[in-house]
């Protein structure tokens, strides 16, 4: 008797629905062993680095220029001094002035005349903002490059960047948000310009000017007023020098926040309208594969951070809403088999904030006491070690940045792997944000804030990421899962539009920086300590610069600004780096000599 066979045919939907299942069950068997990290963290304590004092900042007050020229010098390792007098006599000590007034004339005193010679015998001026057009600039306007000017500021709301100055983006005309004023003017033929107005006037925003054996770089605007611009005050004083080396984090990361997490389960009208399917088959078969080819092509690893659950329970007893846990084992699984991280976001999505805490135009409860918030840590670390239990946990990222004094003391001592809290790098208006700067903080956390987020970055993130590069090495970038479904977050755009600019933006980033060290979050914290203990002096013999680190541990990098690039480097590995070069320094001497070496 013959058997008869009964063939079974699979729509595609069902068929990836059963691989993605197969690989579920799969994974519950796979040990999952954290792959060893780039950098170990330090352990035993340090000071941050300090450098000696070689730029003088005039300024009549404390005001919010003067604030980002400071905090911009101490992470560049440049040492500073405040006066609101110039002396003749102290000029010959220094490599830099740095003007911090638009009205410096009671500044400069009876030494206008004298600043101008110091800078003709090599030293570096800097005008960090626009000028009023009376007074002094009238006499010494010519000797900067001006050649005339009205006395009417021109309201402008968009600019942009030559390539030489800033290479990431830089052919992105920055607009969002844009409103400043500047002198429109003209300059000599022989002056180098670098930012203008994105406009059919191309005033000229930012310029340099050789004078005798030194150089004057003039800011034509009002741009550098926050911590969004440091990066345009730190290509502000490299521009002044023919060499500038200071140190840098290097580190890009990439944080996958609420994730992984439970689903939204059942449709979304947008996707079903593009891909036929729930929202978890999407996620499953679409963005997760799509972010994996990300992770391959430029060597991302991302940091996940899990959330046990979206209830609002507040009050023990703190537990999973239920028992089937696949799908978060799935991604867990998925994230450190390719070398990324998987930290800590919340037992459920609310901050931990006790009563009283104000959240700005969020739904969030707040906590009763510490002890519970202790009990809900304690349940996530619980849930989390039953399909990681070779992890430690080392980083955590509060619900929508929002972590309050007693939250952090909670972390520190209820999850003693931990390392970096992940807050974000920019302040927001109305909003008690977590805000941080990549220093360690002294009960032994590192943060490493967030910068830019979403998979369409607008040209106001790109430019702040741009400039954070340029001063720090650092791309730390932020999404959500949802953004596929939040049509404030580009939803409308559709997945195909969105993954297209994330995988340019990430294009760009890479290639302009292509020894940019991708890092999970605790990775990153490690360098951070590097960068945050060392000191940089500079030395400079001839041709020759000699850079004595102190602070050094085991490797350091730094950025080295030239217009021309060292004939011989010593030290340290050389790496291409937007405009200019990176260094590896492998141990706390590094030389770097301009003579030109004879065959």
């Amino acid at each position: 008797m013959k058997r008869q066979h009964t063939k079974v045919y699979l729509t595609v939907p069902a068929l990836c629905l059963l691989l993605t299942l197969t690989l579920i069950v799969s994974h519950r068997g796979l040990p999952l062993e954290p792959r060893p990290p780039k950098l170990d963290r330090l352990t035993e304590a340090a000071g941050s680095g300090t450098s000696e004092v070689e730029a003088l900042l005039l300024a009549e007050e404390e005001t919010a220029l003067l604030t980002v020229v400071k905090d911009t010098l101490n992470e560049m390792r440049i040492g500073w001094k405040v006066s609101d007098r110039l002396e003749e006599a102290e000029l010959d000590s220094l490599n830099f002035v740095l003007v911090c007034s638009q009205n410096p004339e009671t500044l400069f005193g009876e030494n206008a005349v004298h600043l101008i010679e110091w800078v003709e015998r090599g030293g570096s001026l800097a005008l960090m903002t626009a000028q009023a057009t009376d007074g002094w600039i009238r006499i010494a306007g010519h000797k900067l490059g001006m050649m005339d000017s009205t006395s009417e500021y021109y309201n402008y709301h968009a600019l942009r960047v030559d390539p030489k100055a800033m290479a990431l983006f830089s052919d992105v005309t920055f607009d969002e948000g844009m409103d400043d004023y500047t002198l429109p003017i003209r300059i000599e033929p022989d002056c180098e310009v670098l930012i203008r107005t994105a406009d059919e006037r191309a005033i000229p925003l930012m310029w340099t000017r050789e004078i005798g054996k030194g150089r004057a770089v003039v800011c034509n605007h009002t741009l550098i007023a926050g911590k969004d611009s440091r990066g345009l005050a730190a290509m502000t004083i490299a521009a002044a020098r023919d060499v500038l080396v200071y140190p840098i984090i290097n580190a890009g990361m990439v944080f996958i926040d609420d994730f992984p997490a439970p689903q939204p389960e059942g449709y979304d009208k947008l996707i079903q309208q593009q891909f036929g399917m729930s929202i978890q088959e999407f996620y499953r078969n679409h963005w997760w594969p799509d972010m994996k080819t990300f992770a391959r092509k430029y060597g991302v690893r991302y940091t996940g951070v899990l959330v046990e659950t979206y209830n609002k329970t507040m009050t023990p007893p703190f537990a999973p809403d239920t028992e089937d846990n696949a799908l978060i084992r799935y991604y867990a699984s998925e994230l450190v088999h390719m070398g990324g991280e998987v930290g800590l976001h919340g037992y459920n999505h609310q901050p931990l904030c006790l009563d009283g805490w104000h959240y700005a135009k969020e739904d969030y409860d707040t906590w009763d006491s510490m002890e519970n918030m202790v009990l809900a840590v304690k349940e996530l670390l619980r849930y989390g070690r039953l399909f990681l239990p070779e992890s430690s946990f080392t980083c955590y990222v509060p619900p929508s940045n929002y972590l309050s004094p007693e939250g952090q003391q909670v972390l520190v001592e209820t999850v003693p792997s931990l390392l970096t809290i992940s807050g974000v790098y920019l302040p927001e208006d109305g909003i008690d944000a977590l805000v941080q700067e990549y220093h360690e903080n002294p009960d032994g956390t590192v943060p490493v804030p967030r910068i830019s987020s979403g998979f369409s970055m607008d040209h106001y993130q790109k430019m702040v990421a741009a400039e954070e590069l340029y001063l720090h090495g650092v791309f730390s970038h932020f999404i959500h899962p949802d953004d596929v479904l939040d049509e404030e977050r580009g939803a409308l755009l559709g997945w195909k539009t969105m993954a297209e600019g994330f995988d340019d933006a990430l294009e760009q980033v890479t290639g302009t920086y292509p020894a940019l060290r991708w890092c999970t979050a605790t990775e990153a914290a490690a360098a951070v300590q590097r960068f945050d203990r060392l000191g940089v002096t500079r030395k400079w013999e001839g041709n020759r610069l000699t850079l004595t680190l102190t602070g050094f541990v085991d490797e350091a990098w730094l950025c080295l600004n030239a217009k021309e690039a060292p004939a011989q480097v010593e030290g340290a590995e050389v790496y291409p780096a937007g405009n200019g070069l990176w260094l590896k320094a492998l141990q706390d001497t590094v030389t770097l000599d301009w003579e030109k070496v004879e065959p």
